[in-house]
């Protein structure tokens, strides 16, 4: 995960018009209303529009947050280098009209100056010397989204630092209610499956503890399976997921329900690899044999309140029809 080199050079040999751009956003906005001085997570001190006009998302999560927290957006945003338009269950009304620019796992930061924003979320905290460059551009709020924790944790900060308390307490407020009624609803049919977030990468079945899914089943009293966890026991592990070689996809043996991540183009990433298909042990698992495996746009897993809410639905389908 790196910038573009290009990028860099253009962005030092463009240093006075990002410094001129920069300084006229912020003029403009002070004179059109007021500011709001804060410091951000990543030790930054900031004069944010009270009531930014173009606010920019610079991961895609960070565009949801924005949307959720009630910020008028700029014009053009970025998508993933992968992608083609922006996730399918974000709020598409909000999104309507908007260019976009791919922005990851390259940065392209000329694309973000030419969209001129006057306020920029930066949940790539864990990035060395982004947020320097960001702040030539316009205000940015970088905090890090990545860090293995809960999302809302630092979202609920960014929304506090941010004057967007009552945006936010909306949408917590509308997630536990459904999460309370689909506990309701899976006590009441006695449902309690076994489940997993199950992958495929460089040859290996992964699953992991890492991101929205394992959220949404520990709020929803899921049972998680042991190798959800599991980065131990002699398993080839990253720091994020469990590996399975070909010869131990019998481990999974215990999972009633998997959920699996997906490409944009709805390529599922456990039915993609001819050997995988052809791994009789792995033919022989009950949720690969009764089909008991629900695929789901794997940008849900990096948290945000729609990939929160999107999941939740895959879950609730998946076990209540």
């Amino acid at each position: 995960m790196r910038s573009t080199p290009l990028a860099l050079v253009a962005l030092v040999a463009t240093g006075l018009l990002l410094t001129s751009c920069a300084g006229s956003t912020a003029a403009g906005a002070a004179q059109d209303g007021e500011t709001v001085e804060l410091t951000t997570p990543a030790g930054a001190d900031i004069e944010v529009p009270a009531e930014p006009q173009s606010a920019l998302g610079f991961y895609t999560t960070d565009l949801d947050i924005l949307i959720t927290l009630g910020f008028d957006l700029a014009d053009t945003q970025p998508i993933r280098d992968d992608f083609t338009a922006f996730p399918d269950f974000f709020p598409q009304e909000e999104l309507a009209g908007l260019a976009t620019f791919g922005n990851f796992p390259e940065f392209n930061l000329e694309a973000v100056l030419e969209a001129e924003p006057d306020f920029i979320l930066n949940g790539l905290g864990y990035e060395e010397d982004l947020d320097s460059k960001l702040q030539k551009i316009a205000p940015t709020y970088t905090y890090n989204a990545f860090d293995g924790g809960d999302w809302r944790d630092v979202v609920a900060q960014a929304a506090d630092d941010l004057g967007r308390q009552d945006q936010w307490q909306v949408w917590v407020d509308q997630y536990e209610e459904r999460v309370a009624d689909i506990r309701a609803r899976l006590d009441a049919a006695d449902i309690h499956p076994v489940v997993a977030d199950v992958g495929y990468f460089e040859g290996h079945v992964t699953t992991s503890c890492y991101g929205v899914p394992c959220l949404v089943f520990a709020d929803l009293g899921l049972e998680m399976h042991e190798l959800m966890n599991a980065t131990e026991e002699g398993l080839p592990a990253s720091d994020d997921y469990a590996r399975l070689s070909p010869e131990q996809v019998g481990q999974l043996n215990g999972v009633d329900v998997v959920f699996t991540g997906a490409n944009e183009d709805g390529t599922v990433w456990i039915e993609d690899d001819a050997a995988l298909q052809q791994n009789q042990l792995w033919q022989d698992l009950p949720f690969v044999e009764g089909g008991a495996y629900h695929p789901y746009n794997y940008e849900m897993i990096y948290g945000s309140p729609s990939g929160m809410d999107a999941f939740l639905t895959v879950v609730e389908k998946a076990l209540l029809g």
